[in-house]
């Protein structure tokens, strides 16, 4: 196994890890149309035990796979000389590419700051504050574009380097990216409309 191969499949492994993080994270986001169930679910996963690990996790895997996705950016960079001069599809600049990374990035990392700094006592509290906020929900949901576009993206080319590459599967992977992102769309909006 070359060395190009070895980031690759450590960069999708980390990939694989926060996306199941993410279906948890949206799940128990979604608990909060229950307060009891939402403080309850909270009230456990908030403990040191718990929370600190994950985050760790989380942080670990974000670093592999950004160590990763730069690596072998830098590598395709230099082994194509001349672009492609025909494209099967829409073709999306490389620096429009990576400017979307990047803020996804920034996103991603503003939003776990915020989660450190906040009262993990009063969980509901804060996010009715934070959401009845119009930039705070403009920010959530511009993040959440992003990420979806970014999840679209790198899961079919996850299924085009395992040989699969059918529409049916293209298909299922928007409609699970679509429903994740409304998934998380759907408590700021609440909150926004409702205050």
């Amino acid at each position: 196994m070359t060395l190009l191969q070895l980031k690759k499949r450590s960069m999708t492994l980390a990939g694989i890890i926060m996306t199941v993080y993410l279906i948890f994270h949206m799940l128990t986001n979604l608990s909060f149309f229950s307060a009891p169930a939402f403080e309850q679910f909270y009230a456990v996963y908030n403990q040191g035990w718990i929370r600190w690990p994950v985050l760790a996790l989380v942080l670990v895997a974000l670093l592999i796979h950004v160590r990763a996705a730069a690596a072998i950016r830098v590598k395709n960079s230099q082994a194509r000389k001349v672009g492609y001069k025909k494209h099967d599809k829409l073709h999306i600049p490389a620096p429009l590419v990576t400017l979307s990374i990047i803020l996804l990035l920034i996103f991603i990392l503003v939003h776990i700051g915020q989660t450190l700094l906040m009262d993990t006592s009063q969980v509901r509290q804060v996010m009715l504050q934070w959401f009845s906020s119009t930039w705070m929900l403009l920010f959530y949901l511009a993040g959440l574009l992003i990420l979806a576009m970014h999840l679209l993206h790198s899961l079919v080319n996850v299924l085009q380097t395992l040989g699969i590459s059918s529409n049916m599967h293209k298909l299922t992977i928007s409609a699970g990216v679509v429903l994740l992102t409304a998934g998380f769309a759907a408590v700021p909006l609440y909150i926004w409309i409702t205050a």
